[in-house]
């Protein structure tokens, strides 16, 4: 093997920052993205569509069916178009890597997902980081660094804290230094606004939204995503965005439960079992200080010391709970992190065990 990559495995290891592929163990679920608990339901499959596909879209890989989705999305989200991506993290790339021109500047929260970075990083534009949330970083460093074409790149929900992004000030904002704005909904597609149509929605901002990425991973517990914007967004994108033109695509059958999913019968029941299972579990902990929204799916305890961190780890494995801690150098010292998620399936008798262990 390489000696220098071998070098870097190595110091990964000492860190103990080396990732590993695991199983999931049984237990009490506080840990998946499966907001609604929709990967355990069963799904109607039509028989006759074809289980894979054979080409990109551009080639064999078109079908009805998948245009279809795509119309069933942009009208279900109240976009204009809708193209559907394998992954989120490939919407993100094939999105800003062919979006962003050389000259132009993109403004991009310090905590958007790894996926964004990465296509910041395959375009040719400059970006700027600003302070997480921060409406007042973010103003000052549009007024001093502008260019002909300025972008503003956001999550609604962020995964690593669980707070909300403040949409409708960010979209002011955009508004005051000709910015185009663009949100990732990965984690608030299916759970926030009617029908599960995201925060954007229900602050009633699409009107002020260049493009939005929404995932099927998460709350619709299946995969794929897809970039909600204009029509000529659209064409553009199957005109350059590599990550499309160059991948297989999704097999018919995947469509088809796309388009089922973002339908789902239960799905504002489920969003309502969910809400009250976050706002059950909050109460219970209500002298516990969270870093997330109170109507959030996903929500993180801060430990200034890592071992009170892996106390509570512990406490919870031994009530079938598992979950990992996230522990300096992955987060800043005295920041080690416990992210809990909460679901539409979990019992009142699962939450009050998991606040019993939170309070001791």
């Amino acid at each position: 093997m390489n000696e220098s990559l071998l070098k870097k495995l190595l110091k990964r290891k000492e860190s103990g920052n080396l990732r590993t592929l695991e199983i999931p163990e049984q237990g009490i679920d506080f840990f998946s993205n499966d907001y609604l608990g929709l990967s355990k339901r069963a799904r109607c499959k039509d028989e006759t569509l074809p289980n894979g596909s054979t080409g990109s879209r551009l080639l064999s890989g078109n079908s009805i069916i998948a245009e279809e989705c795509e119309s069933i999305l942009a009208n279900h989200f109240d976009s204009k178009s809708a193209l559907v991506f394998g992954s989120g993290y490939v919407a993100n790339l094939g999105l800003l890597s062919s979006i962003l021109q050389r000259g132009d500047v993109v403004f991009y929260d310090q905590y958007i997902h790894a996926s964004s970075r990465d296509g910041i990083r395959l375009s040719l534009a400059d970006s700027v980081s600003f302070r997480h949330n921060n409406l007042k970083d973010l103003s000052n460093k549009l007024s001093k660094k502008r260019s002909q074409s300025n972008y503003v790149l956001v999550e609604s929900l962020y995964s690593m804290d669980g707070d909300l992004a403040p949409l409708n000030e960010i979209a002011s904002i955009c508004d005051k230094y000709n910015a185009y704005l663009i949100v990732d909904e990965a984690h608030a597609s299916g759970v926030y606004g009617e029908m599960g149509k995201g925060l954007c929605f229900e602050n009633k901002i699409l009107s002020k939204v260049f493009a939005r990425i929404i995932t099927f991973g998460k709350a619709y517990g299946f995969h794929g995503a897809a970039v909600l914007g204009s029509e000529i967004l659209k064409e553009y994108l199957i005109n350059f965005s590599r990550s499309f033109i160059y991948s297989t695509a999704l097999p018919p059958s995947d469509y088809s439960a796309i388009s089922e999913l973002v339908h789902h019968k239960e799905l504002n029941e489920l969003r309502t079992d969910l809400q009250d299972n976050i706002s059950f579990f909050r109460t219970l902990c209500a002298r516990k200080s969270f870093l997330s929204d109170p109507t959030s799916p996903i929500q993180i305890l801060e430990f200034e010391k890592p071992q009170e961190l892996e106390d509570i780890v512990s406490s919870l494995r031994k009530h079938s709970i598992y979950t990992k801690g996230i522990y300096p150098p992955t987060v800043p010292v005295g920041k080690s992190r416990l992210r809990l998620c909460l679901h539409a399936f979990n019992t009142h008798k699962e939450i009050e065990i998991l606040a019993s262990c939170l309070l001791k």
